[in-house]
């Protein structure tokens, strides 16, 4: 059972009943395919046996709701929480904190990568989780009985393997390894527009040279924040292949612009003098301040064999803590560890695992060995 919420004083009843819990389940739906926003449809919350889903449609005020979330001695439990916290972000300007990850717990407890929530659930609970509603307009009202079930399922059994997965990582004392990635997604910057550096987004740039990406970055900003006042979608403005095709063009005047693929007369006669103004401020940049793509080069065939070497520690790390490898690395991370000339991956629990036999191996003070067909590390004799 739970309740649907579409008055405030609905809601303040709500949140009454649930304002001293220890901590929350909480999920939302959401749209964004017409906006730069996302627009808020639904939000799902169980606590302390009480479930309900919120109409933030049909309530303008949601106070009551964000005091709750602001309040630091509740633990706000989601799975990929990334969207969620960024849709708060924008409406409460802050994120709601403490957070409680279920996917990046997942990772270090060794159930997977990103693993997904009904996967997740059904591993946990052996409990499949229906489809039927990944495709729903959660704009629309009234929203149907079954659309309700299937929302506030997302908290149903979030709530469930909350405690046991807290348990699971108290036992294995992996419970302070999350605490940087938390820490992270609970930062207001990981959530902050920058416009200026909005053009290192846009695919395909890599193959612009640094005068085109000077355009580049000027036509994004513009981009970014008309995209932003006006709450539309950035290609909806322009899309990314005018964008680059302008930046490597770069035109002159009206008539060359009217030459470029994919940009109407009426976008053209409206808005080229601006689009002009910002490819001349690109063109005008000194090379001092022109952007550059970050380009790494290739290991040396002496990078490459300690990095083979690296990896073979990551996966023996990774094995004797039963955790997915990717989890901890990518090999293009430790390559850019080694051409770096560190040692250190990371200061978070994937280093903690991997830092000091890494830093041992590079010293000469660990070596490789086969055993029984099983490759370990061990002391040189």
């Amino acid at each position: 059972m739970f309740e649907l919420l579409e008055t405030r004083q609905d809601l303040q009843n709500f949140v009454e009943k649930i304002s001293d819990c220890e901590w929350l389940a909480l999920d939302t739906e959401f749209l964004r395919e017409k906006t730069y926003y996302s627009k808020l449809c639904l939000i799902q919350i169980e606590a302390d046996g009480h479930r309900a889903c919120v109409d933030p449609l049909s309530i303008d005020d949601l106070t009551p709701l964000y005091d709750l979330f602001k309040n630091p001695n509740i633990i706000k439990v989601l799975h990929a929480a990334h969207q969620d916290l960024e849709i708060f972000h924008q409406l409460m300007g802050q994120v709601p904190a403490p957070i409680f990850d279920s996917q990046i717990a997942a990772a270090v407890l060794g159930l997977g990568d990103q693993m997904g929530y009904a996967r997740l659930i059904e591993q946990m609970l052996n409990v499949t989780l229906p489809k039927t509603q990944t495709r729903t307009d959660w704009s629309r009202r009234p929203l149907k009985s079954a659309q309700l079930d299937y929302a506030i399922d997302d908290v149903r059994y979030l709530a469930q393997i909350y405690p046991m997965m807290r348990e699971q990582l108290e036992s294995k004392e992996r419970l302070q390894w999350l605490d940087k990635d938390f820490e992270r997604i609970e930062n207001a910057e990981t959530y902050a527009i920058n416009a200026r550096e909005r053009w290192k987004k846009i695919r395909g740039n890599q193959v612009l040279k640094r005068p085109q990406l000077a355009v580049l970055r000027e036509l994004a900003e513009w981009r970014e924040n008309l995209a932003e006042k006006t709450n539309r979608p950035r290609k909806w403005i322009l899309s990314d292949d005018i964008l680059l095709d302008l930046s490597r063009q770069q035109p002159s005047n009206k008539k060359e612009l009217f030459e470029i693929r994919g940009l109407s007369p009426e976008r053209v006669e409206k808005n080229h003098s601006l689009w002009l103004e910002l490819i001349q401020a690109g063109k005008d940049c000194n090379e001092s301040d022109m952007p550059e793509m970050p380009r790494s080069k290739k290991p040396t065939p002496t990078q490459n064999t300690l990095i083979d070497m690296l990896m073979l520690v990551l996966q023996i790390q990774a094995k004797k803590h039963g955790i997915t490898p990717a989890v901890i690395a990518s090999r293009k991370q430790v390559a850019n560890m080694i051409q770096s000339g560190d040692s250190t991956l990371s200061d978070d629990w994937r280093g903690a695992m991997v830092n000091e036999p890494f830093a041992d191996v590079i010293a000469g003070k660990k070596i490789l060995r086969v055993n029984d067909r099983k490759v370990e590390l061990d002391t040189p004799l």
